[in-house]
């Protein structure tokens, strides 16, 4: 929770440009519900408006004011700290936006304090002996495996979420996988994930269609452990997904 203090007229100059560059904006920290708590931090943006981002607009009508921030860090190549990816990443800080983020962060630790493997799952053993594969087979070999677990589907991914957080090293940075999006402007999707736990967070992703935070080409231990944690409560609440 804390007060951006953008330099408007800046942002709309950059907003006109093709091609913005990143702004980087100053935000007062008035409190923290969930994450590292500081006085101070620095939000970087990009003013060009995309679905998976608040929009300028969103930006410009909460300058100086208190409003509520889901961000995410990232702690390789463009570090720093962004919006989540939705367009809700940035509210006015209401006391009902407030209670509803309070309650929402203390109903995921909660589950992530309670989380534990549940071998009875559904294709738990299959994903099991793939999994185990996986640091062990390199090239081709690896890729048939990552596709092995695309194709059981829907029904395999709390399996896969129970075994996920792997360590291991890949034998080959490299998954490809094929782009299903409708406005897809490549037909194939190239990662590069170092260790296990980010090629099963793509394949997840491409199951599913959800992400939490971007492992997929690799990340930091603090990258990893949030990602886990993203879909170790998503599995938490498929029921409620399933039944809507």
């Amino acid at each position: 929770v804390g007060r951006m203090k953008v330099a408007t007229q800046r942002l709309v100059e950059e907003a006109r440009k093709p091609s913005p560059e990143y702004l980087d904006i100053p935000i007062q920290v008035d409190g923290v519900i969930k994450g590292d708590d500081a006085g101070t931090a620095t939000l970087r943006f990009y003013p060009k408006d995309a679905s998976y981002r608040p929009s300028n607009d969103t930006v410009l009508g909460l300058v100086d004011a208190p409003a509520l921030l889901f961000l995410t860090r990232i702690d390789q190549g463009q570090v720093g700290l962004y919006f989540a990816g939705k367009p809700a990443a940035l509210q006015a800080a209401t006391e009902q936006a407030l209670r509803a983020a309070r309650a929402e962060s203390s109903r995921q630790t909660q589950i992530i304090r309670a989380w534990r493997p549940d071998s009875s799952l559904a294709h738990f053993d299959e994903v099991q002996a793939l999994i185990a594969r996986l640091g062990q087979v390199s090239g081709p070999e690896q890729q048939r495996v990552f596709e092995q677990l695309e194709a059981l589907g829907p029904a395999a991914v709390p399996a896969i979420i129970a075994q996920m957080d792997d360590r291991r090293p890949l034998r080959t940075k490299a998954i490809s996988l094929v782009n299903h999006a409708s406005n897809a402007f490549e037909g194939i999707r190239h990662y590069s994930p170092d260790q296990v736990v980010d090629g099963l967070d793509a394949i997840l992703n491409q199951i599913t269609g959800a992400g939490f935070g971007s492992i997929v080409s690799g990340g930091s231990d603090r990258q990893r452990d949030a990602a886990v944690a993203g879909w170790r409560i998503y599995a938490a609440d498929l029921p409620c997904h399933e039944q809507k």
